[in-house]
């Protein structure tokens, strides 16, 4: 897959969540980090495999010494969820930022509209991660804004 394990160990911050619909990587994320000069592993690529999860993205994850979770409004996927708390529970404290927002009623997230049993469903695993983080002391923040400032504070020192 062309990635070298050297760049792997150098991560300090793997932009973990979900990927698909969202842009907060790409219109946020990166250009803090980039101006910071912080290196950052982004999973979110157009070429996704099992592969790469296995041969590039699991290293990355592993070797970072951050970690961003965002589950935001455009997040659907409960295992990105599941992941977020995973972390938030074995990670040392002062490892993981998390962005946890709640999803609208009515949204439309990929031509679905959200309302009903699955807006409670996904708005519940999302209160489920904030009380999982308490517990653990992990921070919440409410923007990607917030939770990248403070990772970059967290690299630099």
């Amino acid at each position: 897959l062309g990635i070298n394990s050297t760049i792997l160990a150098g991560i300090c911050v793997f932009l973990g969540g979900a990927c698909d619909p969202t842009t907060w990587r790409r219109d946020v994320a990166m250009p803090l980090l980039d101006g910071a000069g912080v290196p950052y592993f982004n999973p979110q690529v157009s070429d996704w495999s099992a592969e790469f999860e296995k041969e590039v993205e699991a290293p990355a994850k592993r070797n970072a010494s951050h970690h961003i979770f965002v589950i935001d409004g455009q997040t659907r996927a409960i295992a990105s969820a599941l992941e977020a708390t995973e972390y938030a529970m074995k990670r040392p404290r002062g490892t993981v930022f998390l962005v946890v927002n709640d999803i609208a009623d009515g949204l439309e997230i990929k031509g679905q509209t959200i309302t009903g049993r699955e807006l409670q469903d996904l708005n519940r695993a999302r209160a489920y991660v904030r009380a999982m983080a308490r517990d653990n002391d992990v921070p919440i923040y409410g923007s990607v804004e917030d939770a990248v400032a403070a990772v970059i504070a967290a690299c630099k020192n």
